[in-house]
């Protein structure tokens, strides 16, 4: 259950490394009337509005695999989809589009090769971020997002009203969907773990209690950075599963694996419990109960951790503010403002000691037992 994070830089065109050729440049190169044309209000709303487009893209060339058919070097789209099973036409059309604007590179005699931003869609890289374009356009993550405007007018979830169930019971039911979406959390987690795990002085503790930590990369890297802890990492079953597989054995001998619900109860003997990207998933009541329940595991000299993007000011952009839209249509949770995050956790019997940003990513909440 770890992070859903924005896909703001993603689906906005940052992942393309730089400004994208624009007609009539040389490779590498934007025409100056074009790039001043394209600050204008105008096109940016139409970049904005358009963004689905690219988004879809890159989905299929994510699913397609074709980063990782390029990983040898440069092939032809014929050889390509041969491999991917596509249509050569469709495939060549959609691979020059994206080689536009810096994901590929197209070369003589219909050949293309990867580039930086293309290096990004290989599986299994450690700066991979191919299950997130993957997801990205998914049927089970973009339908409820076409039905945003019976959310706006209602208050309802969409999923839930598309599907009949929440995310989390559909995904027991899809296992499929259910595996690339933990990919999805886990490559989410990956791009912030460093920076969390630099935040914040986890030296003075002796067992961090990772709840809802996905397949384990949050706590990998923090006993990783903390050769004297010990972690406990505590997920439902399926989950742990595969976190077994994927934990490398030196991290695996100080790190407990524990299986159940946090709606019911957590791991005790930690004195430090982490909740990364757990409370935005969820409406007030469920994240008291999900608190409290950490509270009860707790000794006295404990803490709680809660790891989110927090809301920024008005009129100001941020990444926690477009994905609490994802959250409003997916799973009926989410992002807050550190005023309404501290008042969530004094109501769940914790004093919220301070907030503490990390350089890039979400901030870190602080609490202890209060009493």
């Amino acid at each position: 259950m770890a992070s859903r994070q924005s896909r703001r830089q993603f689906l906005g065109g940052s992942i393309l490394g730089g400004a994208a050729a624009l007609p009539g440049a040389l490779p590498g190169q934007a025409r100056p009337e074009a790039a001043a044309e394209s600050e204008t209000p105008r096109a940016h709303m139409v970049q904005m509005i358009n963004g689905f487009r690219m988004a879809q893209m890159l989905h299929v060339a994510a699913k397609l695999r074709i980063a990782d058919e390029l990983a040898q070097g440069p092939r032809t789209v014929a050889e390509l989809a041969s491999a991917t099973q596509a249509h050569t036409d469709s495939l060549y059309r959609l691979l020059r589009t994206l080689a536009g604007m810096g994901v590929f590179a197209e070369e003589p005699d219909l050949r293309f090769r990867l580039t930086p931003s293309a290096e990004l869609l290989r599986s299994g890289t450690p700066d991979s971020i191919r299950a997130l374009a993957e997801v990205a356009g998914e049927e089970w993550m973009w339908r409820p997002w076409g039905a945003l405007l019976d959310t706006v007018r209602t208050g309802e979830t969409a999923f839930d009203r598309l599907y009949g169930k929440n995310t989390f019971e559909w995904f027991k039911e899809h296992p499929a969907a259910a595996r690339i979406f933990d990919e999805f959390q886990a490559q989410n987690t990956a791009m912030t773990a460093d920076e969390v795990a630099a935040a914040y002085d986890f030296s003075a503790a002796r067992t961090i209690v990772d709840v809802g930590g996905g397949e384990g990369v949050l706590i990998a890297t923090l006993l990783r950075r903390n050769p004297s802890l010990h972690g406990i990492l505590f997920e439902l079953e399926h989950v742990i599963a595969s976190a077994r597989t994927k934990l490398d054995r030196a991290i695996a001998a100080r790190c407990a694996l524990a299986a159940g619900d946090f709606f019911q109860a957590v791991p005790e003997g930690g004195n430090l419990y982490v909740l990364k990207s757990i409370l935005h998933d969820w409406d007030d009541n469920r994240c008291g109960l999900i608190l409290r329940n950490c509270r009860r595991a707790m000794t006295g000299d404990s803490k709680v951790l809660v790891v989110e993007e927090i809301i920024c000011g008005r009129n100001l952009p941020c990444l926690a503010k477009e994905a609490d839209i994802q959250m409003m249509v997916r799973n009926g949770g989410r992002n807050r403002t550190d005023r309404e995050y501290r008042d969530l956790l004094a109501k769940s019997g914790f004093a919220s000691a301070r907030v503490i940003p990390s350089r890039v990513g979400p901030s870190i909440i602080e609490a202890v037992p209060r009493g």
